[in-house]
């Protein structure tokens, strides 16, 4: 591989812990230990397999896959090529991931025997199955992925810049349908930059990564940095709150990352003092502000951390954009911390004016984080970059020693578990029962999930629907964590003049018909 002198790209990070720590085990998965000599050498066979099969730079790799180490080697001999690795989120339906795999034109796609069903019902066109492949140990009508493992120790011939694209992320947008957010290596390298900074990292940390791959925050702020380090990266398949914690013991994992939700299923199937945490010292918790009182109880499970590392970002930032120190979490409950050091944050009006201390406004971003574009979208491109500054459309204020206060989101996305939910979505979905004339989507808080979603929907004529026929309607159509856990039925929707839902009346609609203030 060649990069452009003075140039870092990705692919480089594993060059040199693969050089400082030959021995050192740079994965575990499941029983599988990988050092980083052996992880270098099967990445280079990957990449030279790739070239073979005709993968050029900045072709797309795709993965519908549950976490597992051979996931990371794709990434790694993508990045070592030029290739854009796509990794697609598999909890989306069959007609969701259809649309996605059609935007990104993957060069090739790799599944597994858990996803493998689901993506070929999404790939239709005979031409693009050609280039599918299974990691399954019966693949069917796929390939195997086996068979692109080249045995040779060659380098593949690439030139890589810092500068290209590395990653091709898809997160929801406000109409409904995801975007494709570029990020080039150098956008990755800047978030790893910021995250050994404020997290202070060091090589020896086995850090425990329980959150899915086909996020930025697990691939990048909790992976990637700590391949930059040389660090061990233990991956978790999916989250499972036992094994979790028989994992932290048994390989004596030094940092934690996570969800508040996933701190709360935690809370809820383990006690404190149930398994040996002593040796984790760092926690880390983003998709959402950790409530005070999950923040005070999660400490009692690793009685070694002084609070946690409360971080807030986008998939436009690669991701991250301000983290709340542990030493901060008590102090400054609610807030998601400082500016991260290698990049500006403002909060300003609709105008793009500076708002005063304590007042709301919209969050923007400008730094070598922020992304290229949003993949064949430059209108909604040109929307959210302007003048060198990411939109984010989230609501924000600051107080006087510049920590950064969430309130809302402009966008009206809703985030429960972790996952990002357009509303207008699963509001398309809803239009198109018979039984619905109007629907309008909100999220409410959600002690366990941050927020649930609710629909709030004006019947047909002489129509009467019911929540569970509305939730089996929507279950052919969208992912589980997508669907309305409650339903409204009104008289009308609370609408501007012109004509435009006001989702914050809702809500206070939604509160008054519980009871609430």
């Amino acid at each position: 591989m060649k990069s452009e002198e003075g140039v870092m790209d990705i692919g480089r990070f594993l060059d040199i812990a693969a050089t400082r720590y030959p021995k050192k085990t740079a994965l575990l998965f499941q029983q599988e230990r990988w050092t980083y000599e052996h992880l270098r050498e099967r990445v280079q066979q990957l990449s030279c397999g790739f070239q073979r099969l005709g993968v050029k730079k900045g072709d797309r790799v795709a993965v519908a896959m549950w976490n597992c180490s051979e996931l990371i080697v794709i990434y790694l001999a993508s990045a070592r090529i030029g290739a854009i690795f796509t990794p697609l989120n598999y909890r989306l339906t069959q007609a969701e991931l259809s649309y996605v795999i059609q935007d990104a034109s993957p060069t090739v796609l790799i599944t597994d025997h858990h996803c493998q069903d689901s993506v070929e019902g999404a790939v239709s066109d005979p031409d693009s199955r050609k280039n599918l492949y299974s990691t399954a140990d019966k693949p069917r009508a796929l390939r195997s992925y086996i068979d692109l493992v080249v045995p040779s120790r060659g380098e593949p011939a690439a030139s890589v810049d810092g500068r290209d694209p590395c990653q091709l992320i898809y997160t929801s947008g406000t109409t409904g349908k995801p975007k494709g957010v570029l990020l080039s290596h150098e956008n990755v390298i800047w978030n790893t930059l910021n995250m050994l900074q404020v997290r202070q990292d060091v090589p020896e940390d086995v850090a425990l990564i329980v959150g899915p791959l086909f996020h930025t925050a697990a691939l990048n702020s909790h992976f990637t940095s700590r391949l930059a380090l040389g660090a061990t990266s233990v991956i978790m398949e999916k989250f499972d709150p036992q094994e979790m914690m028989r994992i932290v013991e048994q390989e004596r994992i030094t940092a934690v990352s996570g969800t508040p939700t996933m701190f709360i299923l935690l809370m809820e199937n383990c006690r404190p003092g149930d398994y040996d945490t002593s040796s984790v010292t760092t926690l880390t918790s983003g998709s959402d502000k950790c409530p005070l009182p999950v923040k005070k109880s999660i400490c009692e499970y690793f009685p070694n951390v002084a609070g946690i590392h409360d971080v807030y970002g986008c998939t436009e930032c690669s991701p991250c954009v301000t983290a709340l120190q542990p030493k901060e979490s008590f102090e400054k409950s609610g807030s998601v911390g400082v500016p991260l050091p290698f990049l500006e944050v403002r909060i300003v009006d609709s105008f793009g004016k500076d708002v005063k201390t304590g007042e709301v406004g919209e969050i923007i971003v400008r730094g070598p984080n922020v992304m290229m574009s949003y993949l064949g979208q430059p209108e909604q491109t040109a929307q959210a970059l302007k003048d060198g500054w990411l939109y984010t459309g989230d609501l924000a204020w600051a107080d006087e020693d510049g920590f950064v206060y969430i309130t809302d989101r402009k966008k009206d996305i809703i985030i429960s578990g972790g996952e990002n939910i357009a509303p207008r979505e699963v509001e398309d979905h809803l239009f198109s029962h018979p039984s619905i004339l109007k629907a309008a989507v909100i999220g409410v808080p959600d002690d366990k999930w941050g927020e649930r979603v609710v629909a709030a929907v004006i019947p047909r004529e002489g129509r009467a629907p019911e929540l569970k026929e509305i939730q089996a309607y929507l279950k052919k159509h969208l992912a589980a964590y997508k669907i309305p856990k409650e339903m409204m039925i009104l008289d009308r929707l609370p609408e501007s003049s012109m004509g435009k839902i006001q989702k914050q009346e809702l809500k206070k609609i939604y509160r008054l018909n519980r009871g609430e203030k």
